[in-house]
Protein backbone atom coordinates (compact mmCIF):
# COMPACT_ATOMS: atom_id res chain seq x y z
CA UNK A 1 0.00 0.00 0.00
CA UNK A 2 1.10 3.53 -1.08
CA UNK A 3 1.60 6.32 1.89
CA UNK A 4 -1.20 7.83 -0.50
CA UNK A 5 -3.51 4.81 0.28
CA UNK A 6 -2.66 4.90 4.00
CA UNK A 7 -3.31 8.17 4.60
CA UNK A 8 -6.86 7.85 2.32
CA UNK A 9 -7.86 5.00 5.17
CA UNK A 10 -6.45 6.94 7.78
CA UNK A 11 -8.77 9.98 6.61
CA UNK A 12 -11.67 7.59 6.02
CA UNK A 13 -11.32 6.38 9.77
CA UNK A 14 -11.12 9.91 11.30
CA UNK A 15 -14.00 10.67 9.27
CA UNK A 16 -15.72 7.27 10.31
CA UNK A 17 -14.93 7.94 14.01
CA UNK A 18 -16.25 11.93 13.87
CA UNK A 19 -19.27 11.10 12.41
CA UNK A 20 -19.65 7.92 15.02
CA UNK A 21 -19.23 10.52 17.43
CA UNK A 22 -21.93 12.72 16.60
CA UNK A 23 -23.83 10.26 16.02
CA UNK A 24 -23.74 8.61 19.06
CA UNK A 25 -25.37 11.63 21.51
CA UNK A 26 -28.79 10.65 19.82
CA UNK A 27 -28.36 6.60 18.81
CA UNK A 28 -28.61 4.06 21.76
CA UNK A 29 -26.36 2.91 24.26
CA UNK A 30 -24.79 -0.10 22.41
CA UNK A 31 -24.33 1.82 19.29
CA UNK A 32 -21.19 3.15 21.30
CA UNK A 33 -19.35 -0.53 21.44
CA UNK A 34 -20.27 -1.46 17.83
CA UNK A 35 -19.04 1.51 16.36
CA UNK A 36 -15.64 1.11 18.44
CA UNK A 37 -15.52 -2.90 17.05
CA UNK A 38 -16.62 -1.98 13.83
CA UNK A 39 -13.55 0.65 13.57
CA UNK A 40 -11.33 -2.15 14.76
CA UNK A 41 -12.05 -4.09 11.87
CA UNK A 42 -11.43 -0.78 9.76
CA UNK A 43 -8.32 -0.39 11.68
CA UNK A 44 -6.76 -4.07 10.80
CA UNK A 45 -8.01 -3.59 7.03
CA UNK A 46 -5.30 -1.00 7.09
CA UNK A 47 -3.16 -3.06 8.98
CA UNK A 48 -3.18 -5.80 7.31
CA UNK A 49 -1.38 -4.17 4.06
CA UNK A 50 1.17 -2.77 6.15
CA UNK A 51 2.20 -5.01 8.76
CA UNK A 52 3.77 -7.62 7.36
CA UNK A 53 4.99 -9.82 11.00
CA UNK A 54 0.73 -9.32 12.21
CA UNK A 55 -0.62 -9.33 9.42
CA UNK A 56 -2.57 -13.12 9.93
CA UNK A 57 -3.06 -11.81 13.61
CA UNK A 58 -4.98 -8.60 12.13
CA UNK A 59 -6.64 -10.55 9.65
CA UNK A 60 -8.13 -13.30 12.10
CA UNK A 61 -9.15 -10.31 14.15
CA UNK A 62 -11.28 -8.69 11.67
CA UNK A 63 -12.28 -11.69 10.25
CA UNK A 64 -14.30 -12.49 13.92
CA UNK A 65 -15.23 -8.66 14.40
CA UNK A 66 -16.54 -9.09 10.88
CA UNK A 67 -18.80 -12.15 11.19
CA UNK A 68 -20.42 -11.49 14.58
CA UNK A 69 -20.62 -6.99 14.73
CA UNK A 70 -24.20 -7.24 13.78
CA UNK A 71 -24.88 -9.40 16.92
CA UNK A 72 -25.91 -6.35 18.50
CA UNK A 73 -29.15 -6.03 16.84
CA UNK A 74 -30.03 -9.48 17.58
CA UNK A 75 -28.45 -11.20 20.41
CA UNK A 76 -27.12 -8.75 22.82
CA UNK A 77 -25.04 -11.78 24.82
CA UNK A 78 -23.17 -12.75 21.48
CA UNK A 79 -21.93 -9.22 20.97
CA UNK A 80 -20.94 -8.69 24.67
CA UNK A 81 -19.25 -12.07 24.11
CA UNK A 82 -17.39 -10.91 20.64
CA UNK A 83 -15.92 -7.94 22.66
CA UNK A 84 -14.58 -10.60 25.33
CA UNK A 85 -12.85 -12.60 22.76
CA UNK A 86 -11.14 -9.67 20.75
CA UNK A 87 -10.16 -8.06 23.82
CA UNK A 88 -8.72 -11.61 25.11
CA UNK A 89 -7.09 -12.17 21.76
CA UNK A 90 -5.45 -8.82 21.81
CA UNK A 91 -3.94 -9.32 25.31
CA UNK A 92 -2.45 -12.61 24.59
CA UNK A 93 -1.19 -11.01 21.03
CA UNK A 94 -0.34 -7.89 23.87
CA UNK A 95 1.79 -10.65 25.97
CA UNK A 96 3.87 -11.54 23.07
CA UNK A 97 5.96 -8.74 22.29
Amino acid sequence: MSNSELFRGLFDLIGYMLTSARGLVDEPGLYGPFRLIDGVSRLCDLLIQEDDENREFYAAMKSKIDEKKFTVISDTQSFIDLMDEVVIDFTRKLKER
